[in-house]
């Protein structure tokens, strides 16, 4: 075991150290081009913004989709054998309302469409055709056009329950209209032009506005001027991505990308109006590919620290007796998904009445039980969620995008199962229950803050008599004239 994480480590720091060669060579290639240096700087600093729209308006919705599809109750109630349309209904309007976005839910078992932002339809083959087209497809998720009277894009993750039967979709849309006005700015203020293809080439999205659908007719990437000449260089010239072609008089470098994930193409096109064409071509294209190419070298790089460190911390802050994370690890991976979810839900779980067990039975009793416990609780939390031992008998629970009423749930379901579950020693059964304090915040917060509420609250379920329970909505100061102790 050893050997092989020592191998892994390796292969990561070798591919750490030729990424960081990779960027080195590109810098010094660059440095050789100081006769255009101020272009090319130019090139690099509106490429970035455009990163960031693309990842602002494109692949933050379809994370969210995502994210919502794997982790949200809709995938418990789109299984259910009678399906609840109301709760449906209400976790869409929830969702918008957080996320500002309209979301919908496409259910397989009664081919019912439900809107956050409208009333329910029926998925019928011949009215709405997107869903059949959708489900036949190899793609996990799929992205269309959809809504003549109202053109809107729409991100379609299928959903499957564990047996891998399909359920349907669920997804959310945004109106075109907020992408246009969004590439719009953009393309005022660098120049460049934007153009979105599905696998079939129908264009989906544009910074001009003439290429867009308007609910009568959607456009071809072959029907653009530029496309003959670009497949023509594409054709020729095929180690690179980015091409330098002429269209009426005018030099424009075009550059593609592919968005695997929604099975589209990206083309953003740059007019290359105050260069000579006799001295532009090799060095646009080569300038363009390099400022890409070291974007990309810049992101691997920070892709790999990332994945070390989340390594590190992984295999060096494990609690050595249970094997679960530690303080040190709940800290860190609160600071990693505190950025990608509004509401994160905080329960304390405490053994009621652990030092009897020590007393009676021995510590290695103990010790026993609390490595039970600590698998009882990791088999029903979701693939977000994380459970850590926080000292002593106590264990802290953080749930990514819950409310209270989810984290309650899980809590009376761990007691339940804690309660039920036969612990023994020395061929004796031993009763253990649990007191659980909850807690959960929509508002700005931290993890210290959270960690107190549910702490306040694990002593009101401690007070109360045990094996309960108990709840505050909003984080609270830390006080450190409180003193209790648990058990």
């Amino acid at each position: 075991m050893v050997q092989k994480w020592r191998r892994y480590f390796k292969n990561k720091v070798i591919v750490a150290i030729v990424a960081f060669i990779f960027a080195v060579a590109l810098s010094a290639i660059i440095s050789l081009l100081k006769s255009v240096e101020t272009q090319s700087l130019l090139e690099q600093e509106s490429l970035t913004p455009a990163f960031n729209l693309v990842s602002e308006e494109i692949v933050k919705p379809l994370f969210i989709a995502e994210t919502i599809a794997r982790a949200s109750s809709l995938k418990t109630l789109m299984n259910d054998t009678v399906i609840d349309q109301t709760a449906i209904e209400q976790k869409l309007k929830d969702l918008s309302k957080e996320f500002k976005m309209e979301f919908f839910v496409a259910n397989e078992s009664n081919r019912t469409q439900y809107n956050s932002d409208g009333p329910s339809l029926a998925l019928d083959e011949n009215k709405v055709e997107w869903y059949f087209r959708a489900k036949k497809t190899k793609h996990k998720i799929v992205g269309i056009l959809g809504n003549r009277q109202d053109i809107r894009i729409y991100y379609d993750v299928k959903v499957h329950n564990d047996e891998g039967e399909f359920l349907g979709f669920i997804g959310l849309n945004k109106k075109l209209t907020t992408f246009i006005n969004a590439f719009d700015d953009f393309k005022r203020q660098y120049g460049y032009d934007f153009v979105f293809v599905d696998h079939n080439d129908n264009i989906v999205l544009s910074s001009d506005t003439n290429l867009v659908a308007d609910g009568k007719r959607i456009l071809q990437l072959n029907q653009l001027p530029w496309y003959a000449p670009f497949i023509s260089r594409r054709n020729n010239i095929n180690h690179y991505n980015n091409y330098l072609v002429e269209v009426a008089g005018e030099d424009l470098l075009i550059a593609e990308a592919d968005f695997e994930s929604l099975n589209w193409k990206m083309f953003l096109i740059n007019p290359l109006k105050v260069r000579q064409i006799a001295a532009t071509e090799d060095f646009a294209i080569q300038t363009v590919y390099i400022t890409i190419a070291i974007f990309t070298a810049i992101l691997i790089i920070w892709l790999i620290g990332k994945s070390l460190q989340g390594e590190f911390a992984k295999r060096h802050q494990r609690d050595p007796l249970t094997q679960l994370p530690n303080r040190a690890h709940l800290a860190w991976h609160y600071e990693k998904v505190a950025r990608m979810n509004k509401s994160i839900a905080v329960i304390m779980v405490d053994l009621d009445h652990f030092k009897d067990i020590n007393d009676t039975y021995g510590h290695s009793a103990g010790d026993k039980a609390l490595c039970e416990v600590a698998t009882l609780l990791q088999s029903f939390l979701r693939d977000i969620d994380i459970v850590a031992r926080w000292g002593g008998e106590e264990f802290v629970i953080l749930l990514p995008a819950a409310d209270i009423t989810i984290a309650n749930h899980i809590a009376d379901r761990a007691r339940t199962v804690i309660a039920k579950h036969i612990f023994v020693a020395d061929k004796k059964v031993i009763q253990i229950t649990a007191s659980f304090g909850v807690s959960a915040d929509t508002e700005t917060s931290n993890l210290t803050q959270l960690i107190d509420s549910a702490d306040a609250a694990l002593y009101d379920a401690k007070n109360s008599g045990r094996n309960k329970v108990c709840s505050v909505k909003q984080p609270v100061r830390s006080n450190p004239q409180k003193s209790y102790a648990h058990g």
